[in-house]
């Protein structure tokens, strides 16, 4: 220690061009983590479910679209990817469906139009953005689904879900086989992710939130990251 005053300024001085020289190293190190980061190589399809004359499921009170909701997740996930080096494909980008003319069969339409998309893409993943209703209104939470002949698809989906199930309500549901068009569009990995229940209140009020959208993108992100990073 050092007791005189000339010496205590000294070392004063000292300890602070420590200080902040340690903090330079670490801002320099995050940095060039950061950079390290962006590297990765990887295209992904985003799919923001519904669109235009479909809207998709309905809020139990505030009646919000989910082709709404969707696409504000889709977003916001399109931007964390980007950031960090992937490519990004995104099947919509705004309010409107894909089928063209609002006439007979324009579901048919709008889901091969997805399907062309995923395909002339060619991606490494396909994340499909959904929320999930049903008539009970007390079920709750988020949970990923998959293609029970994708092994890829199904380490996709966990690697979400843990996601989901460490940082979302009532979200600890793990994952599930889907029988979906969106699934069998391509042999690369697949999933939809069902964010939460429109048809619950609780789970509505969140899902309107930009905060909680917030969440939801970055649960996704992070299950991406996370699966590409697997050995």
């Amino acid at each position: 220690m050092c007791f005189k005053r000339g010496k205590f300024i000294f070392c004063a001085v000292a300890m602070l061009v420590v200080l902040a020289s340690s903090i330079a190293i670490e801002k320099v190190s995050a940095k060039e983590t950061f950079q390290k980061n962006e590297s990765m190589d990887y295209s992904v399809v985003i799919d923001a479910g519904h669109g235009g004359i479909d809207p998709g499921s309905i809020g139990y009170k505030t009646k919000v679209k989910e082709s709404d909701v969707n696409l504000a997740v889709a977003k916001k996930l399109e931007k964390r990817l980007l950031e960090m080096g992937f490519r990004v494909v995104m099947t919509r980008e705004d309010e409107n469906g894909l089928y063209g003319l609002s006439t007979t069969n324009y579901k048919k339409r709008d889901m091969q139009k997805r399907k062309d998309i995923i395909n002339e893409a060619r991606p490494d993943i396909v994340v499909s953005v959904h929320m999930n209703s049903y008539v009970r209104h007390n079920l709750r939470g988020a949970q990923v689904f998959y293609d029970k002949n994708s092994t890829s698809g199904e380490a996709l989906a966990l690697s979400i879900q843990d996601q989901f199930a460490s940082k979302l309500e009532k979200s600890d549901k793990g994952i599930a086989i889907g029988d979906y068009y969106m699934l069998k569009c391509a042999p690369s990995a697949s999933v939809i992710a069902e964010c939460g229940f429109l048809s619950n209140e609780e789970d509505e009020k969140l899902l309107i939130s930009p905060e909680y959208q917030d969440k939801i993108a970055e649960c996704i992100f992070l299950g991406i990251v996370n699966f590409f990073n697997q050995d």
